[in-house]
């Protein structure tokens, strides 16, 4: 059933990727726009994490735990920002509705509860916290970009923006305000964190 389960996620989670990208490519849209958007890192992390669970239900290490850790709070923030703050900013139709479902919400809710149903569970120290050089990174990234490259990413259906989130605007928000947001997002992923952690030392052995 484990083996199962993270391989219908992977599946699902390829799928998506997969398509999404056939998809941009055939509307000559940016590829590097594409794999910019956390939504979609995510996702990849969360790929990657489910091939290896296939393999090897039990796997750990500590490489392995701050993969498990990142894949597990990125794809948890995804869906929760998506559904708090992005749903609805932009409407879509046959497979990109169907790659957004996969990548907001299918995706994720396979990763959670995964996590929390399946034996054996992933036994996470605090050494798994190193996963937060990828969001600071992606964070300082995607800021960097947008002063310097200055990308045009489709943030709702009649509106751009060089980041592809819009509450990280500086040009429309300022640098406070985007700076207030970034401290926001490392402490929801720090605090997301400490939960998953908590629970993999509750029966990761059971």
């Amino acid at each position: 059933m484990t083996r199962l389960w993270h391989a219908l996620t992977a599946l699902l989670a390829a799928s998506a990727l997969i398509g999404q990208v056939v998809l941009t490519a055939d509307r000559g849209n940016s590829l590097v726009n594409l794999f910019s958007y956390f939504t979609i890192e995510s996702n990849l992390l969360v790929l990657v994490t489910s091939v290896l669970l296939v393999q090897r239900p039990d796997r750990g290490g500590t490489a392995f735990g701050i993969l498990r850790l990142g894949s597990l709070v990125a794809i948890t923030v995804t869906g929760i920002v998506y559904a708090t703050l992005l749903a609805g900013n932009a409407s879509f139709s046959g497979a990109e509705w169907w790659y957004d479902k996969a990548f907001h919400y299918f995706v994720p809710i396979m990763v959670v509860v995964g996590f929390l149903a399946l034996r054996p569970r992933t036994l996470l120290d605090r050494s798994a916290y190193w996963f937060m050089a990828f969001p600071l990174t992606w964070l300082t990234y995607t800021l960097i970009r947008a002063e310097v490259a200055e990308p045009t990413f489709a943030v709702t259906t009649t509106s751009t923006a060089p980041v592809p989130y819009e509450f990280l605007d500086v040009a429309e928000h300022g640098a406070v305000s985007v700076a207030v947001v970034c401290v926001v997002l490392v402490a929801i992923f720090a605090a997301i964190a400490a939960g998953y952690l908590a629970v993999s030392r509750r029966g990761a052995s059971a």
